[in-house]
């Protein structure tokens, strides 16, 4: 009897300490842009901007250099350069006000936290204007795209500097017998490039002279979401 209460003691025990340390704790962030101040242009200023805590960087102090720009410009009707803000959807996802706009090389860096690591699930896309007109009538510098053709945006992880993996979003796809050029928000599943401190956008297309891209490489992106698993024991 007694080696018997002994055992039921220490199962007692056991189950105690269990249920005192709970599960850990997954906080989801959705960074949609709307929490950004705009300029009286309907754009963020181009020194890069924070959403959701999350840093939005513009290389060297300039957006023709490479980065990440927030927006609410919404024309689909003009080609070129300067109308490079807007979203060929002609709002955010979801009807929204705030989108922002990469241009390679574009990156995004997660706040410093001692609490737990980052993921990050999906992200939703879109062309922009200037791109999706490019592709669509030609340029002078880039061509209508026809049979064959293809431009995507590479979306990359990184932790510590080192690359996690990558995935490719096909924002026009002209292979197989498809003609498609993304004009509306479309969600995607990056939830491949695991735990990441930073996120880089760069792009690629069949269209080049040489290693310099004819496209305009660009691509419109809105509620990104994030995870962060936090012990709590």
């Amino acid at each position: 009897m007694k080696k018997n209460n002994f055992y039921l003691a220490a199962i007692t025990m056991a189950f105690v300490f269990a249920s005192c340390e709970k599960n850990p704790e997954t906080i989801t962030t959705l960074v949609d842009f709307e929490d950004v101040k705009l300029n009286s242009d309907s754009i963020s200023n181009t020194s890069g901007f924070v959403s959701g805590n999350f840093t939005f960087n513009i290389n060297n102090g300039a957006f023709w250099n490479g980065g990440i720009v927030c927006s609410a410009k919404y024309d689909t009707i003009t080609s070129g350069y300067e109308n490079q803000y807007s979203s060929i959807a002609a709002s955010g996802a979801f009807k929204s006000k705030h989108f922002a706009v990469v241009y390679s090389p574009g990156s995004i860096v997660c706040p410093t936290s001692i609490n737990g690591e980052y993921s990050i699930k999906s992200v939703i896309v879109t062309n922009s204007t200037y791109a999706y007109l490019d592709m669509k009538k030609g340029s002078a510098f880039g061509k209508k795209f026809a049979s064959g053709d293809w431009f995507k945006v590479i979306i990359k992880g990184f932790k510590a500097k080192v690359q996690t993996s990558s995935v490719d979003v096909f924002l026009a796809d002209f292979r197989n017998g498809k003609s498609d050029i993304l004009k509306t928000w479309q969600k995607v599943d990056i939830s491949t490039l695991g735990q990441i401190d930073s996120v880089a956008f760069n792009f690629d297309s069949s269209d080049k002279s040489g290693s310099w891209l004819n496209t305009p490489a660009y691509v419109c992106i809105d509620n990104i979401e994030f995870t962060q698993t936090i012990s709590t024991k």
